[in-house]
């Protein structure tokens, strides 16, 4: 019996299983089938039960400051006595925990993305190549993160590179990187013009080329995302603490 946190993938899935135990429970209805499965699988009384545990946990990301409400899993500001902000709210919710269910990952909001930037740029003017590396990565990140929020809301992220390929699209067209980084960054993760639009930064949502996305390059991606991520929050803190 499952206690875990209940989210929408959760949901979704019992309702797709509901539909297709039709064939083996004929004599129920789907709701029926819903809070059978439901019962079985949680321990509720019924699906409702845990439609009401999904909306706590929901609420449980929300900070509120009077009508001004802040989802920190979804970086949506809404206004929360607007039944159409509410309803947009909870829309961009379910796209970010499906992402989130394949990706591993929610997008960075953007004060993050921010952060790791101006780190990135910092590092960039350090003499050393390793540390220049890692700044042009967290440049690179930011766009990234803000490239797959603006896919996810979209609901298309399943259209947008991982980081390590997005990296070689987003190469030719990063004037912003010292050319000689670049040309290493290059040997490293590939040189692939074309796939982003000139003077962009977003993987566009009519892409001329298709992506590979690979298991290997999902793993890939996951581990440099976290490692220069973390190296960037770690040094930020750093300059706060002194």
């Amino acid at each position: 019996m499952k206690m875990n946190t209940i989210t929408w993938v959760d949901l979704a899935r019992l309702k797709k299983a509901a539909k297709a135990a039709k064939a083996t429970l004929p004599d129920l209805t789907h709701m029926q089938r819903l809070n059978a499965i439901a019962a079985a699988e949680y321990g509720v009384r019924h699906f409702h039960e845990l439609e009401k545990r999904y909306d706590a946990q929901v609420a449980s990301h929300v900070d509120v400051d009077g009508d001004a409400h802040h989802c920190r899993f979804c970086s949506f500001t809404f206004d929360g006595t607007l039944p159409a902000d509410i309803k947009a709210h909870s829309e961009r919710h379910q796209l970010f925990a499906e992402a989130q269910a394949t990706l591993g990952f929610v997008p960075m909001s953007y004060k993050e993305r921010e952060q790791v930037k101006r780190t990135g740029y910092e590092w960039m003017r350090s003499p050393d190549p390793g540390t220049q590396r890692q700044g042009a990565l967290a440049v690179l990140l930011s766009h990234f993160e803000r490239s797959m929020e603006h896919a996810v809301d979209g609901g298309r992220w399943h259209k947008h590179p991982y980081f390590v390929e997005y990296l070689a699209y987003a190469l030719p067209g990063a004037g912003f990187v010292p050319e000689s980084i670049r040309q290493r960054l290059a040997k490293e993760f590939g040189d692939k013009p074309g796939g982003i639009p000139a003077g962009a930064t977003d993987w566009p949502s009519q892409a001329a080329v298709k992506v590979t996305r690979s298991a290997s390059d999902a793993a890939a991606s996951v581990r440099l995302r976290e490692s220069v991520s973390q190296a960037a929050k770690t040094a930020a803190e750093g300059l706060v603490a002194t």
